[in-house]
C-alpha cells in the first residue's frame, strides 16, 4: 500500500539510503533546493496544495504525521491553491476558505481527509458552495459554524494571504506544481531524493535539518 501511495507521489526516481537509522547527510539539489537568498524571520513549514490534486492526496498522510513532528513552536501551514484547471478559482478559493473555517474549529486535517475522500474515492464533484457546505454539514460542521466561518473578515484575510503567496512563489517560479513544501521561506524540499522505504522518517528528518539550518 505504502509503495503504491509512494508511486503516485514522487515524480522522479527515488533514491533509497540503505538505512534511514543512519546518518544521512542531506545536499542541496538532492534533497532540497536554495530558492531565496535569505530564511524568514521565524521558522516555518509551508505546504501548498490542492484538494483537486491526486498527488496531494497521496501526500496528505505524511503532511498530517509531519505538523504532529515538528519542534516545539513550529506547525505545518497549508495554502491551498486555486490554479488547477479542474475547478473555477472561485470555487477553489471557496474550497480554501471552508477548509480555513474547518481548521479554525480543530478540524481541519479530519475535513481535509473529508474532501480528499469525496473527490478522489467517491469522484463527486462540486459545482458551487453550496455543495461544499452541504459535505460540510454532513460531516459535522454545524451549518451556522459554516456560514458565518465562509464571510468571516479573518477567514478571508487567511484566504487573500494565500493567494498573494501563492501569486509571489508563482511568479518566482518556485510553484509550479502540487503539493509543493518549502521551510523558512528559503528551502524547497525535494520528493524525488528522499527514501521511499522510510519516506516519513526521511521526510521529517530533512524538515528538522532545514529549519535549524544556518547558512
Amino acid at each position: 500500500m505504502l509503495k503504491k501511495l509512494l508511486a503516485a507521489l514522487l515524480f522522479a526516481p527515488v533514491m533509497a539510503f540503505a538505512s534511514a537509522a543512519s546518518p544521512v547527510q542531506y545536499q542541496e539539489g538532492v534533497h532540497y533546493e536554495v530558492i531565496a537568498e535569505k530564511a524568514t524571520t521565524k521558522p516555518e513549514v509551508l505546504e501548498f496544495f490542492s484538494f483537486y490534486c491526486g498527488h496531494c492526496k497521496a501526500f496528505e498522510p505524511f503532511a498530517q504525521a509531519l505538523d504532529k513532528n515538528l519542534p516545539t513552536g513550529v506547525s505545518l501551514t497549508k495554502h491551498h491553491v486555486d490554479f488547477l484547471r479542474v475547478a473555477p478559482p472561485e470555487l477553489q478559493q471557496s474550497l480554501a476558505k471552508a477548509y480555513v473555517v474547518a481548521k479554525n474549529a480543530g478540524q481541519g486535517d479530519r475535513i481535509s481527509n473529508v474532501i480528499f475522500d469525496y473527490l478522489h474515492n467517491q469522484r463527486a464533484t462540486f459545482s458551487s458552495e453550496q455543495d461544499i457546505r452541504n459535505l460540510l454539514v454532513v460531516n459535522d460542521i454545524p451549518a451556522m459554524l459554516f456560514d458565518s466561518g465562509m464571510v468571516n473578515p479573518a477567514v478571508v484575510a487567511e484566504v487573500a494571504t494565500m493567494k498573494k503567496s501563492q501569486d509571489h512563489y508563482s511568479e518566482a517560479k518556485v510553484l509550479q506544481g502540487v503539493p509543493t513544501l518549502l521551510v523558512n521561506g528559503k528551502y524547497l524540499v525535494k520528493f524525488s531524493g528522499l527514501s521511499q522505504q522510510n519516506f516519513q522518517q526521511d521526510l521529517n528528518a530533512v524538515v528538522t535539518y532545514l529549519l535549524a539550518k544556518k547558512d
